[in-house]
């Protein structure tokens, strides 16, 4: 009984132990300066918030931001009446860091000076502030010429809060009722990803990316809209409109035309051109053979041959798969190396050379006893179905 009572004690002193360690401390630090207007003069009342903490400015404009966790935090600064500002500073454990050289000014409250901060927000990805703020620009001035830019800053904003509806109707307007201006293709490109991506209506996100290249041929987001044309069509099944808005795409250059080979590569496969979709597979493999897909388009190559009747070329697709990239792996972490010497089995055995294929399967067995498909589902069984039929035929 004795011993029981001081092995149960040890093994609590133990798990206290490891909480302990388990625990992450949090160290603090704070941030002090003053806050003025534009003509030196000092503010009181405005709030400061960075670092889950906040304060407001004495009479003299000065604040003390304690309790901020270590580390690099933005502080919002903002009052009724100014335009507000933010700015970068880091903290640092049991100090107290000055601001700014210890003054932020804070900008008079005009509709060009709170459209520019508006903006700033919007592009350090500070949404919800950038979509507050967006309302209180419209409040004070309602009958802005700015509102096609303010209208556009919320549709973008509400896309990266994950709101598609809402993105959905303020990038509408946007792309109506101002065609000409300098936001529009950008208002059409968030759009036609609102409707893709976000509500999954690809046919009116076709749309919106064809009168984007149609009528902004010129536009940063042209061979992007191509590009996501490809793929709007890929899923709806329409393999060879996919194809030619790939084929679009590519014409840009740059990471689209890398993206498109391999795209095409796959549309040519649906469309059951195996030997098409091997040569697209075999120029991403030659151009881009360090990507994270390459071992899956070198996979692909060797799919595309096997499925066209050619198993000298795809035995030797499926090897260079396997020996090139022992460690690639599929999009959910799967090796695609012992898929890659399988299918060389089957090569092998296609060639009537079915000793070797029986070895390539026992070094599948080995190498990887746990090997799965890319679904998941047990490649070890579908090696040891091989072994059975070439034992029971062959060997």
């Amino acid at each position: 009984m004795i011993n029981q009572m001081k092995i149960g004690g040890l093994i609590l002193c133990l798990l206290f132990c490891l909480a302990g360690c388990m625990t992450t401390t949090i160290y603090y630090g704070a941030m002090q300066g003053e806050v003025q207007n534009s003509n030196s003069q000092s503010i009181g009342g405005v709030l400061v918030e960075g670092g889950g903490a906040s304060t407001v400015t004495d009479q003299s404009g000065k604040f003390l931001l304690n309790q901020v966790p270590v580390g690099e935090w933005y502080v919002f600064f903002s009052k009724e009446g100014y335009t507000g500002t933010f700015l970068k500073a880091e903290v640092k454990k049991d100090e107290v860091t000055t601001i700014n050289q210890g003054v932020v000014v804070l900008p008079s409250l005009t509709e060009d000076n709170l459209l520019d901060y508006i903006f700033s927000l919007y592009q350090h990805g500070f949404y919800q502030r950038s979509l507050e703020e967006t309302e209180r620009f419209l409040t004070e001035y309602p009958q802005s010429h700015f509102l096609p830019e303010i209208t556009f800053v919320q549709g973008a904003s509400y896309f990266y809060l994950g709101n598609y509806q809402n993105a959905q109707d303020k990038l509408s307007y946007l792309v109506d009722y101002y065609p000409n201006h300098d936001l529009a293709d950008d208002g059409l490109y968030l759009l036609g990803k609102t409707l893709s991506s976000g509500l999954g209506k690809y046919g009116l996100a076709v749309e919106r990316y064809q009168a984007l290249v149609e009528n902004y041929p010129t536009s940063e987001f042209a061979g992007a809209a191509y590009y996501e044309m490809g793929d709007c069509y890929y899923i709806l099944g329409n393999y060879n409109s996919a194809f030619l808005a790939y084929q679009e795409a590519g014409n840009f250059g740059g990471e689209i035309e890398r993206q498109s080979i391999y795209s095409m590569a796959h549309c040519q496969y649906k469309l059951e051109n195996f030997l098409e979709a091997a040569s697209y597979f075999n120029q991403y493999v030659s151009r881009y053979p360090n990507t994270d897909i390459s071992d899956d388009a070198q996979y692909f190559e060797g799919a595309a041959y096997y499925e066209a009747g050619q198993f000298t070329a795809a035995l030797q697709a499926f090897e260079r798969c396997s020996s090139n990239y022992p460690n690639g792996t599929w999009y959910n972490g799967i090796l695609i190396a012992p898929a890659a010497l399988f299918h060389q089995g089957l090569c092998l055995e296609k060639l009537g050379r079915y000793r070797e294929a029986y070895q390539t399967y026992l070094k599948i067995i080995r190498d990887y006893p746990g090997a799965c498909w890319a679904d998941g589902s047990s490649l070890i069984k579908s090696v040891r179905f091989r072994l059975n039929w070439l034992e029971e035929n062959f060997i």
